[in-house]
């Protein structure tokens, strides 16, 4: 891996997962599955009716910038699952609020740039191209800032 791997943020997002995954269960209608993998591109996969959902936790709120950012590998492994037929959603998990999309191959033409630490390429994700995700209930995804410190690298 060409860059420390910070667990402690692995853990976090895997805490939001969890959280999160009964309401997409609902929401969907599906039964996800996740695999134990970190090298694993998308989160939570279900077989049975060919439905994926990515998950990214954010320390911010939804307002704070006009683009939420995601690596240019998850949107090429989603377009590559429907190619066989999977359907794809990504979920943004806000201080605020929870918002997605369903990936379109017909519209997703996301501006591109390289950013973070390592200078990886992300598409940008126009706040205004999302939905508000409103289930029956309401997720409680609860965040301990003490978690949130990414300079605990490895840890």
């Amino acid at each position: 891996m060409p860059f420390a791997f910070n667990k402690t943020l692995w853990d976090l997002g895997r805490k939001i997962e969890d959280e999160i995954r009964p309401y997409l269960n609902e929401f969907l209608d599906c039964d996800f599955e996740r695999r134990d993998d970190i090298f694993d591109v998308l989160d939570f996969h279900d077989p049975e009716n060919k439905k994926i959902a990515e998950v990214k936790g954010r320390r911010i709120s939804s307002t704070q910038y006009k683009d939420t950012i995601i690596t240019c590998g998850k949107i090429t492994e989603g377009l590559m699952k429907m190619e066989t037929g999977w359907r794809v959603w990504y979920f943004f998990v806000y201080t605020d609020k929870t918002l997605y999309f369903e990936l379109d191959k017909d519209d997703c033409d996301f501006n591109m740039k390289y950013t973070g630490t390592n200078r990886v390429p992300h598409y940008l994700i126009p706040i205004d191209r999302l939905t508000e995700f409103k289930p029956s209930t309401t997720p409680p995804v609860e965040v301990n800032k003490e978690d949130l410190d990414c300079n605990r690298v490895g840890k």
